[in-house]
């Protein structure tokens, strides 16, 4: 227990860590006050734009009134003067809502028009220009949406602004977990973990005098730098919780999350929704895990290469590695499919919603699935480090001589004696 404490305390006070939890608040603050209240969805709603338009459409109606032009166009049967009197009746009621602050009526609206406009929906948030499917990309997000606003709408609170645009504190954690923080969230375990064992190495007659064997040491240490990673985790989410509750509302847990059941017929019908309650509890339930796995796995690195920033390119190495190989039209690596590949579920968000399953046109990336092949992990990594810890001992680790000084200082040995 004094070793936990002791632990603790070097790894709160030190500069390495201090640095990089700087570096964590300002990007934290920096996304919450200044690029989310900025930030632009398929569902923000600008009325200036919009009047322009209805202008534009009703000059345009009174052209045709004029012209006698409010029939069908003869090439293709459209019926544009119609199609266009209903667009103008739909769009201004729902300005009319907007301005009026009634979001549950521009909701509905905006959802009718949805229904009857998919054409019209531009998905400008997460749609990658560079897609080898952009039609398809197109209509997942369009479905999601639907399904989002239909959640909405079902739900026993007021609708607001914020909810529509997903800028609510509940909804910018789900955002976190399924964006690129997810990759940060593990990096910072790597990062926290890279030097607990290193950095020992400068206080080698101290250490090697503890009375604790081994492999207990590298449990403690281990066991530290976990407590550390999880409680400062829990901080910084927590405290971007808050603050984006304070400007935006606190959200619902009630909401809806729309997530990829199946890849089959890739309509609405391949699509469902769970909680946004029941999507961060499974989506947490990953990250306590997946930073157990990768300190143990930095221990080993620790121990084999002995220097805290090859260590920390090595962890790095690993947890984006899936990036070697990934391609939205590759299903397996080596013959397997890509399922049973650990790192398929550091993005873990992703895998809760069924987004995995969709880039790569699988149904076999489930959240059971990655629970397993983590543990599986994490029991071969286990049994890694109790191997290498019995080779790379106590005494060989704090020796002052890696293996590349013993030889170099054999071969100058040999020099002297030969000139000798």
């Amino acid at each position: 227990m004094h070793l936990l404490k002791h632990e603790l305390k070097m790894m709160i006070k030190s500069r390495k860590n201090l640095l990089f939890l700087l570096f964590l608040a300002a990007l934290l603050f920096s996304y919450c006050f200044i690029l989310l209240p900025n930030q632009e969805t398929s569902e923000s709603f600008h009325p200036e734009a919009v009047e322009q338009d209805l202008q534009q459409r009703t000059a345009q109606q009174q052209d045709r009134e004029e012209l006698g032009a409010t029939g069908i166009l003869l090439q293709t049967g459209q019926a544009v003067y119609a199609t266009n009197a209903s667009y103008i009746d739909l769009q201004t009621n729902m300005l009319t809502a907007f301005e009026a602050g009634n979001y549950e009526r521009y909701l509905r609206l905006r959802t009718h028009f949805l229904i009857g406009h998919a054409g019209s929906f531009v998905p400008v948030e997460t749609v990658d220009a560079n897609s080898p499917f952009p039609g398809k990309d197109i209509n997942h997000q369009y479905y999601q949406t639907l399904l989002r606003n239909q959640g909405y709408l079902e739900l026993d609170a007021p609708v607001t602004y914020p909810m529509i645009e997903q800028k609510t504190g509940l909804q910018t954690l789900e955002y976190f977990f399924l964006s690129v923080v997810a990759y940060l969230i593990v990096f910072s375990a790597i990062y926290f973990s890279c030097d607990v064992l290193v950095r020992d190495r400068n206080n080698r007659s101290v250490l090697q005098g503890l009375p604790l064997s081994w492999y207990q040491l590298l449990n403690t240490k281990s066991l530290a730098a976990f407590l550390y990673t999880c409680l400062i985790l829990v901080g910084l989410l927590a405290v971007a919780l808050l603050s984006v509750s304070i400007m935006y509302g606190f959200g619902s847990f009630n909401m809806q999350v729309p997530v990829s059941l199946v890849q089959e017929t890739f309509t609405l019908e391949d699509y469902g929704t769970i909680s946004l309650g029941r999507f961060l509890l499974l989506a947490a339930s990953f990250i306590p895990i997946i930073v157990f796995l990768f300190i143990r796995l930095n221990m080993i690195f620790s121990l084999v290469l002995k220097n805290t920033w090859v260590v920390l390119g090595a962890g790095t190495l690993v947890l984006f590695s899936e990036l070697l190989y990934f391609n939205r039209r590759e299903r397996e690596l080596f013959g397997v499919d890509l399922s049973f590949f650990p790192q398929t579920y550091f993005d873990f968000g992703k895998v809760v919603t069924g987004e995995k399953n969709y880039l790569v046109n699988l149904n076999s990336i489930t959240y059971e699935k990655g629970l397993i092949v983590l543990l599986v992990s994490i029991v071969v990594v286990e049994l890694s480090l109790f191997a290498v810890s019995r080779f790379v001992n106590r005494r060989r680790f704090y020796g002052r001589s890696t293996g590349w000084k013993r030889f170099t200082s054999k071969r100058e040995g040999k020099r002297i004696a030969r000139a000798g």
